[in-house]
């Protein structure tokens, strides 16, 4: 995959390529690498060129369930992430380990978490089916004629909570 030319399926950039130096966009198709090359030294206000040196490559990271792969690279003294979105999804894994082999990266596989995002549904859940049991025992108690009086603080919030459920009533028990 190096020196050729990979369409990106993205609104902005069209091309992507990479040599053994350097990562190269374009704005603008292309039809070799060479013609992608000499853009990359001429100045143009139709054409965007970004080039990403391989020695600044930090990391190279995607998710297999996502398309667009990630490289982080170093910019003046600060990290910097740029995405790449291809055409033919396929090559992905293949340019990301030619990638990897030019600087030697190893691969590291990290196993998403699926105990939090579940945890938080079902406390979330758990919440919901609490607040509605207490609604359902106000309006028992409401329709068996027991009366509510609430005081304190917070005595205009329960007795409008108590006429709400009052003027629902239990229906369809």
């Amino acid at each position: 995959m190096r020196d050729q030319i990979i369409t990106l399926a993205e609104e902005n950039r069209k091309v992507f390529g990479y040599s053994e130096q350097q990562i190269i966009t374009s704005t603008k198709k292309h039809s070799s690498f060479d013609s992608l090359y000499a853009a990359m030294n001429k100045s143009s206000m139709l054409e965007v060129v970004s080039v990403v040196p391989l020695e600044s490559l930090q990391e190279i990271s995607f998710n297999e369930k996502e398309d667009p792969f990630t490289i982080t690279y170093d910019k003046n003294g600060a990290s910097k992430k740029d995405s790449f979105l291809l055409e033919d999804v396929n090559n992905r894994e293949a340019i990301v380990a030619d990638l990897a082999s030019i600087k030697n990266f190893k691969r590291n596989t990290t196993v998403e978490s699926k105990a939090k995002p579940l945890a938080f549904n079902l406390g979330v859940l758990a919440v919901v089916v609490i607040c509605i049991l207490g609604a359902r025992n106000i309006a028992l108690d409401v329709e068996a004629g027991v009366q509510f009086e609430a005081s304190g603080k917070r005595k205009a919030l329960q007795n409008m909570v108590a006429d709400a459920i009052g003027t629902i009533k239990l229906h369809g028990a």
